[in-house]
């Protein structure tokens, strides 16, 4: 089973803005329209990648940027197909009621997890706004995924991009399960060792895995290894913003071509393989939810 854990939904125009789109784009070789993830050039991506399910992403940056991906959105994409997503709800904390709205999007909409994007929002993570947030998604049981590591967005704030700044949030919400986008970059180092500290951490590839060089990749996922986190990574795409086709092919490659690998370090064995691109993600969804939500090969 091969799941993306890092996908976007919603379309240029109607829930992104043109300037957002055009700074998002400009260092991924990609035009601005490709920002757009309609429902149909969605599936049909995750078909020809060979993905049998994704984490599906709400996004709220009203306060600065003026536009979101409503968790009305995300939640109506999932449920028109069963099995493909699970939806992520987004809330901002800068915003009265956010942990309230999160607890509408769980319980209310059928979400099951959080996705959350501090330094969009010229927040840190570790801001005590994020708090009762934080609290309700340990009493709902839900995964939390922060955005960490380097955006092109003009309007982001650059001193809370760091994933170092969770080293708070890990400690004071030890149930709390935290997935770290991007794997921190440019802070892929700083990230696997703050995951070998906290065993709630995990980090995710988007971004990372589809444009960095393919050595550059392994040394990462050798040091993961190294540090005993490995069985913490989840591979994901950021799709639209990368392809999931190419993404999947360069994985592939990785547990295939040692010359790619540091000496010393083996390829991704079939097991490390199969963990990173779908099975510890799974592992991460509630029971009570995994059973109905996600689909796999077999079925």
């Amino acid at each position: 089973m091969i799941i993306d854990s890092h996908v976007h939904a919603g379309e240029l125009y109607r829930h992104y803005s043109a300037a957002f789109a055009e700074q998002m784009t400009a260092t991924t070789g990609r035009p601005p329209e490709a920002l757009s993830a309609p429902e149909a050039a969605l599936l049909a991506e995750m078909d020809a990648a060979g993905v049998d399910h994704a984490f599906l992403l709400a996004f709220d940056v009203r306060r600065v940027e003026g536009f979101s991906v409503p968790n009305e959105f995300v939640a109506d994409l999932c449920a028109r197909h069963p099995g493909r997503f699970t939806g992520f709800a987004s809330v901002d904390a800068g915003t009265p009621g956010a942990a309230a709205a999160l607890r509408h999007a769980v319980t209310g909409l059928g979400l099951r997890g959080l996705k959350t994007a501090p330094c969009y929002l010229r927040m840190s993570p570790a801001d005590r706004r994020w708090y009762e947030v934080y609290e309700t998604a340990a009493e709902l049981g839900i995964p939390v995924l922060v955005h960490t590591g380097y955006t092109p967005a003009k309007n982001a704030d650059g001193r809370y991009f760091s994933p170092l700044l969770l080293e708070p949030v890990a400690r004071d919400f030890p149930d709390l399960t935290l997935i770290l986008a991007h794997l921190g970059t440019p802070w892929t180092g700083p990230c696997v060792e703050l995951l070998a500290r906290h065993p709630r951490l995990y980090a995710d590839l988007s971004i990372f895995g589809s444009y960095r060089p393919p050595e550059r990749v392994a040394e990462a996922l050798a040091h993961a290894r190294a540090r005993g986190v490995l069985d913490r990574v989840l591979w994901g795409t950021d799709h639209p913003f990368a392809a999931m086709t190419d993404s999947v092919a360069r994985m592939a490659a990785l547990a295939r071509d040692s010359s790619l690998w540091p000496p010393g370090a083996d390829p991704l064995s079939p097991e490390e393989y199969r963990a990173v691109m779908g099975g510890t993600a799974a592992r991460l969804m509630p029971t009570s939810h995994t059973s109905h939500t996600i689909r796999t090969n077999q079925e």
